[in-house]
């Protein structure tokens, strides 16, 4: 039998199963003297041992499990001598505790290297030796060794790294023959669906681990920015990371790159790269070196419901411009602090994470429209996308004590605030031309407080206006109030950067 009808074969058995599971325990009713009732022992019907064996994963590991390889590191360490204080438990330590630690008890002995051993897994993605794993798995190593299937150990080389998605290329020279997978040009996975996990956890090698797709869409259990992750509870452990999810027929669907466990092991949720993404990167490492992704330059957030009533949606949706950075594309077309994103070339936005990821896969250089909401009405700007730089960081500022508040709002609003002097500035390293008033005190009870406002935060507009002062912010309340608002949209200075903040106006008072 060839490959192509072993797998229509094992897809066809999963749907004969589930018939034939409907005979098994079937009942069958003996007739007794004068045809009196009598209770009916069940007899089990056991399945044909053929029909068994069809439902076999067997074929389908046998076709992949050759393109599926060890990946083996090594990396040095130089490591001091600590008193008896394991490597591994110095740099769980704080900088500052660590370097204490070494000052006081190290005896200010020689750095001593060290060999750090890692483990992986990885897969044969074409016929000249390219290799997928993790970035993680890889990171830092001086040596890395592919172990392939039948034992052979191959010296593998660093194509490229995008540490972004944690997918890495390795590159070794392959036998003529070497067997290697695809990722799947359209995976339309759906919750439910079974997969199977090959790779190397705790170093056994050619493993396989089986399970369903029990959630798509997992960035929230991870720093997934560009990633929209596949979660599945095929066991995944240390090792894993790297190797490939196949769906049934042999496809590449995912790239295993982490666990969620408080254990470190195996319970059930396991997370991977999902192929389209896997697959672009992977293209863009071997063709190019590294990723390009586009730059838009601008600070953005999710709008709540409160939010959405502020700046004139019936719904929450797009992504709400906090800070435009100097000299950026969004700059240069005219975006604004305030503007809602609704529309970024033919996508509709539905929150800051889709428009990270739209733009990101946008190429430096492409023009696109992008339609905004400002000032309750809809525009369309022209944006040039530029390469993202990612040593581009926000400025951020440093809180410390709360200064004494003046409570006039408070009562109506659940907020305490304080004027920005010169003691203030100082305790919260704030710069001369940051104006505004301070949050010292949010009643945890008020809707201020659901709304996002926290102590600390410096309220620096309302409703697009400058506040330089408390009086600027109540003459704004008092306006929103007359006119029947249940919110005003506040640009508020927070430890992260700017932000936007709806904060709500009503009073039972």
């Amino acid at each position: 039998m060839n490959t192509s009808a072993r797998r229509e074969t094992l897809l066809a058995s999963a749907g004969a199963f589930a018939l034939g599971a409907l005979s098994v325990g079937s009942v069958q009713f003996a007739s007794a003297q004068n045809d009196a009732p009598r209770e009916a022992k069940p007899q089990l019907m056991r399945p044909d041992p053929g029909f068994i064996q069809q439902l076999s994963f067997a074929d389908l590991v046998e076709d992949v499990s050759p393109a599926v390889v060890s990946i083996r590191t090594t990396q040095t360490l130089e490591e001091s001598t600590m008193a008896g204080l394991p490597p591994e438990f110095e740099r769980m330590l704080p900088p500052q505790f660590r370097d204490q630690f070494r000052d006081r008890f190290s005896g200010n002995g020689p750095a001593e290297p060290r060999q750090a051993m890692g483990e992986g897994s990885g897969f044969f993605i074409d016929a000249n030796g390219h290799i997928v794993t993790n970035n993680h798995v890889v990171d830092g190593a001086d040596e890395i060794v592919a172990v392939l299937h039948d034992g052979t150990e191959l010296q593998a080389t660093l194509v490229g790294t995008d540490p972004a998605t944690d997918i890495a290329v390795l590159k070794v020279e392959p036998s003529s023959n070497q067997r290697y997978v695809q990722f799947s040009p359209n995976a339309d996975l759906r919750v439910g669906d079974y997969v199977l996990a090959v790779g190397n956890p705790f170093g056994l090698g050619g493993t396989v681990t089986s399970g369903i797709v029990s959630a798509i869409g997992g960035d929230e259990l991870r720093d997934g920015v560009y990633n929209d992750f596949i979660q599945i509870d095929a066991s995944i452990n240390r090792g894993n990371s790297g190797g490939p999810t196949f769906d049934l027929r042999g496809n590449v669907v995912g790239v295993n790159t982490a666990i969620i466990s408080p254990t470190g092991a195996n319970v059930g949720i396991g997370l991977a790269v999902p192929a389209d993404t896997a697959s672009e990167v992977t293209r863009q490492i071997i063709e190019e070196g590294g990723v390009t992704r586009g730059w838009l330059g601008v600070g953005i957030t999710d709008l709540d419901d409160r939010l959405a009533s502020a700046v004139g949606l019936d719904e929450a949706r797009g992504a709400l411009v906090g800070t435009v950075q100097d000299d950026s594309p969004a700059a240069k077309a005219g975006l604004e602090d305030g503007d809602v994103i609704l529309r970024f070339g033919d996508t509709d936005i539905d929150s800051a994470t889709m428009l990270t990821r739209t733009v990101g896969r946008a190429s430096p250089g492409q023009r696109v429209p992008v339609r905004v909401l400002r000032d309750g009405k809809e525009r369309t700007v022209n944006v040039e996308l530029e390469r993202r730089d990612d040593d581009r960081i926000a400025s951020a500022t440093t809180p410390g004590g709360q200064p004494e508040g003046d409570d006039r709002l408070a009562d109506s609003l659940g907020v305490t605030l304080a004027p920005l002097n010169d003691a203030v500035r100082s305790r919260y390293q704030l710069d001369e031309d940051v104006t505004g008033v301070l949050v010292t005190k949010v009643d945890p009870s008020s809707e201020a407080s659901e709304a996002g406002i926290r102590e600390g935060m410096v309220i620096t507009e309302a409703d697009n206006r400058e506040v330089e002062s408390l009086s600027d912010l109540e003459d704004v309340v008092k306006m929103a109030r007359d006119r029947g608002k249940e919110a005003v949209l506040v640009r508020v200075l927070t430890a992260r950067g700017l932000d936007f903040r709806a904060l709500p106006v009503t009073s039972d008072s």
